[in-house]
Formats: C-alpha cells, sequence, structure tokens
C-alpha cells in the first residue's frame, strides 16, 4: 500500500461476492479465468495448487442490457483442514458463488459448505458448475440439476445454475453476464462515506501485515460505517487506538469508504502484531459504549443441522464475522434436537464485539464438524433466568425479539431486548448493540420505550414509579413543601431505581403535576394552600426580627420559632428582606439604619472608626455588631485595614 496521499475521491461503488465449495473444484481458477487476476496469495498455494488462505480479486461485468457491475470476490479455501479460514470469508459476505465439478459432482465439503451458507442465511448470486468440457454434456446436465435440487431446500434456493470451464472459456460469457444481472437486484455499496449512513463504522479484519514505508495494513469488509483518511478508529476487544493515514479499495488510493466495501486500511499508532483475524476496526466512543458493544456472553437462537443435539456438553467452537472462539453453550429450556431450533446462552472464552443479527455457525471442536448455527439475539443478557416459569417467560421475550431481527424491525427489536432486562436498559448499552445511536421514544406493538436520564425504560413500568411519587406528594403537609428524597423513597417502593427517579421528579415538574421551590416539590393540588402558609410564614419572621432589631435571634432558632425550613429563608435572603450575618438574622431595614448612623457618627466625613465605635453608634452589643460589621465589609460598604474601618463612599 502506498503512503502517498488518497485522492479525493470515494471507494467505488462495489458488490462483494464469496466462493463457496469442494478443494479441487476449481474455485480459484473460475475466479482466474473471471477477472484475470489470481486470487492465491501465497507461494505455497500456487505450488502445491491449493487454496490455504483467503484471497482477493476483482473485475467489472456487463449485463444483457449493457449495464456494468463492479464486483470483488473473496476466493475461500475447499479443504476441511482450512475450514477456519473459509468461515472467517463467508462470516462478513452476504453473497457467494458456490462452485460444484462437473467431474467430481457433490462432494464432502460441497455438503457442509451448503450447511454453513445456509446457516448463514447467505445468498447466492450463482451456482457455477465447473470443468464442463472435461467431463461431458451428459455428465454436466446431471450435476446441473443435482446441485439445483441441493441448493433448493436453502437459502439459495434461487440461485441459476450455469456450466462452464475455465481452461476453454466455455460458458464463461453467460456466466458474466447471469453474475452481473443477478447482482444489479442488489444495491451496490462503498460509493462514498455517506454509503455508511450514521452508523458506527465497523470492519472485520482478515488481515493484517506490515508494508515497508507504509506500516501496518489491516483488511477486511466494512460491514457498517464509513471511514476516511485521518479518522481516529478503535481496534476491538483490545481498545488499542490508531489513525488511518490511508485507504485502498480495488487497489486505489480513496479518500473514504462507505458499507460494504472491501477496504484496506494504513493504521498509523499501531503495529501489525497487535491485530488479529477476528479483531474489528470502529470508532473511539465514550468508556460507557465501549464496554457496551464488547460482550462475553450472548443470548441467541441456534438451528442444529441433523448430525447431532446442540447442548451443554461438548466442546464448541463460535465462528462469527472473521473470528473464532470457544464457547460453552447453556440451552434455554433443554438440548435442542438434530434438525431442531431453540434458544441459548453462549458463553465466550474470548471477548468479541458483537451486534444484534450476527449471525454465526457452531462447531464440535473434537470432531471438527459444523452442527449447527444461528443468530445473535442479545449481544449482553441479564443473568441467567432461574425456575421453569422465568425460563419460560424469557423464552417468549426472546421469540419475539428473533421475530423482530428477522423482519429488520428495529423498533421491535430494542422494545424486546428492553423487555428481556425487566423493562429498563442503559441507552449506551442498545447504541453498542445496534451501532447507531438508539433515541428512544418509540412505540412497537404494545410497548412504549421512553428516554430516562441516560436509560430506555418501558413507559407502563413508568406510569406506576409516577403515580408514587405524586401520591406521596399529594399525601403530604398541604403547608410545607416535600423533600424530593421523599418522592425517591416513594418511587422505589414500586420499584423504580433510584437513579432515575429525579428525571421522573423534573418531568413531572415539566408537565405541572408537581411545582418546584427552593429544591422542594408541592403538589399541584396544594400550591395555593402551600403559597399562603409560606407567606404566612415569611411574614411572621419578619415582625419576629423588628420585634427587637439589636437584638437578632439566631437564624436557627428564628426559623424553628416561626415553623420555616431553612429554603424558604433564602428566599427572603434573595429578595433582600432579610440580611444573614454570621449566624444573625436582621431586617433589611436596620442594615440600612445602621449605614445612616454610621454616616452621621464615627464614619462622617470618611473618617476612620473602630468596632467599639460602630457598635456604641449602633447601641447594641458585641454579638451583633461584629457579624453585622463584616457583613458591611463584604458588600462593600466599608472597608478594613486590620485595625480600623471606613466607609466607601458611592
Amino acid at each position: 500500500m502506498s503512503t502517498e496521499q488518497a485522492v479525493d475521491a470515494g471507494a467505488p461503488a462495489m458488490h462483494v461476492v464469496a466462493t463457496a465449495g469442494h478443494v479441487d473444484h476449481g474455485k480459484s481458477a473460475l475466479l482466474k479465468a473471471l477477472t484475470g487476476q489470481e486470487p492465491d496469495l501465497w507461494d505455497e498455494e500456487r505450488r502445491r495448487g491449493l487454496t490455504i488462505d483467503l484471497g482477493y480479486v476483482w473485475t467489472t461485468l456487463t449485463d444483457g442490457s449493457g449495464a456494468e457491475q463492479t464486483v470483488a470476490f473473496v476466493d475461500v479455501p475447499g479443504h476441511d483442514g482450512f475450514l477456519t479460514n473459509m468461515l472467517s470469508g463467508v462470516g462478513v459476505v452476504e453473497q457467494v458463488l458456490f462452485v460444484v465439478a462437473a467431474d467430481d459432482g457433490w462432494s464432502a465439503q460441497s455438503e457442509e459448505h451448503r450447511e454453513i451458507l445456509d446457516l448463514l442465511g447467505r445468498r447466492a448470486v450463482a451456482a457455477v458448475v465447473t470443468k464442463a468440457d472435461l467431463a461431458g454434456p451428459d455428465r454436466t446436465a446431471e450435476v446441473v440439476a443435482d446441485v439445483g435440487d441441493r441448493l433448493g431446500v436453502t437459502t439459495m434456493a434461487d440461485a441459476p445454475v450455469v456450466a462452464v470451464d475455465s481452461l476453454s472459456g466455455t460458458g464463461l460469457d453467460t456466466l458474466r453476464t447471469t453474475l452481473a444481472t443477478r447482482l444489479a437486484e442488489t444495491q451496490p455499496t462503498g460509493a462514498s462515506a455517506e454509503a455508511g449512513g450514521d452508523a458506527t463504522p465497523r470492519m472485520w479484519v482478515d488481515r493484517a501485515f506490515t508494508v515497508t514505508g507504509a506500516g501496518t495494513v489491516v483488511t477486511g469488509l466494512l460491514v457498517a460505517g464509513h471511514l476516511a483518511v485521518g479518522d481516529e478508529v478503535v481496534l476491538a476487544p483490545s481498545g488499542r487506538r490508531g489513525r488511518i493515514r490511508g485507504l485502498q479499495c480495488l487497489g486505489e488510493s480513496v479518500r473514504a469508504a462507505g458499507a460494504t466495501s472491501r477496504v484496506a486500511v494504513n493504521l498509523a499508532g499501531v503495529d501489525a502484531d497487535q491485530v488479529a483475524r477476528g479483531d474489528v476496526v470502529t470508532a473511539p466512543v465514550d468508556t460507557a459504549a465501549a464496554a457496551a458493544r464488547m460482550t462475553r456472553s450472548v443470548d441467541a437462537h441456534v438451528r442444529a443441522l441433523p448430525h447431532q443435539p446442540i447442548g451443554q456438553k461438548g466442546a464448541w467452537h463460535l465462528h462469527v464475522g472473521t473470528a473464532t472462539t470457544t464457547v460453552v453453550v447453556r440451552p434455554l429450556l433443554g438440548d435442542i434436537d438434530p434438525g431442531e431450533e431453540g434458544h441459548v446462552r453462549l458463553e465466550l472464552t474470548d471477548p468479541l464485539a458483537l451486534r444484534v443479527g450476527d449471525r454465526f455457525v457452531l462447531r464440535e471442536a473434537g470432531r471438527q464438524r459444523t452442527i449447527g448455527g444461528g443468530v445473535v439475539l442479545d449481544p449482553r443478557p441479564a443473568r441467567r433466568p432461574r425456575g421453569a416459569e422465568a425460563r419460560l417467560s424469557h423464552a417468549l421475550v426472546l421469540d419475539e425479539l428473533r421475530e423482530a431481527v428477522a423482519e429488520g424491525d428495529v423498533d421491535a427489536q430494542v422494545a424486546a431486548l428492553v423487555a428481556a432486562h425487566g423493562g429498563r436498559r442503559a441507552q449506551a448499552e442498545l447504541t453498542g448493540m445496534f451501532g447507531a445511536a438508539v433515541t428512544a421514544e418509540l412505540t412497537s406493538g404494545d410497548a412504549v420505550l421512553t428516554l430516562i436520564g441516560e436509560v430506555v425504560v418501558d413507559q407502563g413500568q413508568v406510569a406506576p414509579w409516577t403515580d408514587a411519587m405524586l401520591a406521596a406528594g399529594r399525601d403530604a403537609d398541604p403547608d410545607h413543601a416535600v423533600e424530593r428524597a421523599a418522592l425517591v423513597t416513594a418511587a422505589a417502593e414500586r420499584g423504580c431505581p433510584s437513579e432515575l427517579a429525579p428525571t421522573l421528579i423534573e418531568r413531572a415538574v415539566a408537565d405541572g403535576a408537581l411545582r418546584s421551590y427552593g429544591g422542594r416539590v408541592v403538589h399541584a393540588d396544594h400550591e395555593a394552600r402551600y403559597l399562603d402558609a409560606r407567606e404566612a410564614r415569611a411574614q411572621a419572621l419578619l415582625k419576629l426580627l423588628e420585634e427587637d432589631p439589636w437584638q437578632p435571634p439566631g437564624a436557627t432558632e428564628a426559623l424553628r420559632t416561626v415553623g420555616m425550613p431553612s429554603f424558604e429563608l433564602q428566599a427572603l435572603l434573595d429578595d433582600a428582606q432579610v440580611v444573614a450575618a454570621g449566624s444573625l438574622l436582621f431586617p433589611a431595614s436596620l442594615v440600612a439604619r445602621a449605614i445612616e448612623l454610621l454616616r452621621d457618627g464615627p464614619g462622617r466625613g470618611g473618617e476612620a472608626f473602630t468596632a467599639a465605635q460602630a457598635r456604641d453608634a449602633w447601641s447594641c452589643t458585641r454579638r451583633a455588631a461584629m457579624p453585622l460589621l463584616e457583613h458591611l465589609r463584604a458588600v462593600g460598604v466599608t472597608r478594613f485595614d486590620g485595625e480600623r474601618h471606613r466607609l466607601i463612599e458611592p
């Protein structure tokens, strides 16, 4: 990859297609014939004539109407010894080219590849029967019919079957036209950064290497979001950060790329040995969202192939994206019988950055056999339910979630994920599960979700919490405002988490059901009576202070005498009806009188005066004089040089 500045252009619009099929059935030879490029990258592969790892080539195809389609091919190994590499190729590519040789016909790896692709829900752009000239027309026709029948019971049922010979070129033009026509049925992607929309970028890494003069390069399929030169990125699960120095698509430098392009990313700040196949290149996020997108446990729906059951016994490998890890399988309602489906909890040995809807394959580690696969439903599930009733209830929620995932209904998925956690879920966690912002305030079926603070909550839970708070406010003494803590306690008794209660109180204030006064609240029904009682307490306090203003009471004593809470005193202080000096309270009129007495007495003409002189002028005790002098200095009426005070003329 060149270190030159990327050109000012986005990635070209493209389709990405992976091959599949038995070893020696001519996948690599077919791609070389279609593209003119060699998909086998390693010398050992070319020497042995055997694909070992993933290969990458591309070309432009033209359909019958003359429309062009750019397609990037991912070539996968067909040998069962390299099935993990094959799974890394088809684990992120939605469209496949299924290859069967006419001379060998349907073979062992043809069957396993078919099972894998069906479990992953892949679409076949076409099925290709190769080596047609070698096998002859009768044998070729027989295999073409057989391939069509075998794919007809899978997600690849609509694939046209085309017979070709890569050496002679027989059928290649027909295949090119067929591929272009089929690819035109799906929207090409990656044309610009905008192709990724608002989704968080997500690129599954399939290779990492060092290029002299450029540094670390990672390649993979950008399945969501977009990347651009200069972007800061993070590698999951390690959390290592880097910066994009350059981007390439189909061998050309580009400024930006969107989903779903095949991309080579030149990273600064990361060494090649710090990146592994199965890592994910994504965007830096805050700590909460970063934690939310990593998981060691998922709830999933699985389908068992007819070979054996899927259960807690046995050693299992999970293949998802380009990653592989060992897992413990814990069925929700009992082992999944051969050919049956069910919900399971998967406990991963290694953390992975998984999202809702990710498809995976399960293989039995001992026999190295594909046993089943399925779809991730909840990437960060709650604790496993205990008891038959709880497990059955959870299974019903997962049924709803599975249906929503199958239909692509994101609102219904969010509603089910919230229900799976008891009716509330952190917004950051949901955003991490989808790779895009979940803002809530949505309706799905009977569920109405609302965002309270940073938590998405089922509105059905919010109403009882709010009712409990309003009831506590209504039952309180109507002459006094209620401390918010009392409302928090009332809501908590109905199951409201304490961290959500303050937001619910503010909502009630905004809706007018509660009124806010000095940090406390009053039920709307009590407001008029409360205001009358508050005014009566204020007048009682002012009367108390005016009875002997030069011998003021302490604030605590005064408030206790008239039954006034301290926050109501603050309102009188803010309105300048009362002055607090030290621990004493003075009526505002007395402070004005004190200043006049100083101007007419010891402070006349700007003369300096002592505290004793001020006390004598006021005819009060030292207890009142000293706090009053400190107040005058604090508000800028006087200044003090350490010995004497002096009035500051306005």
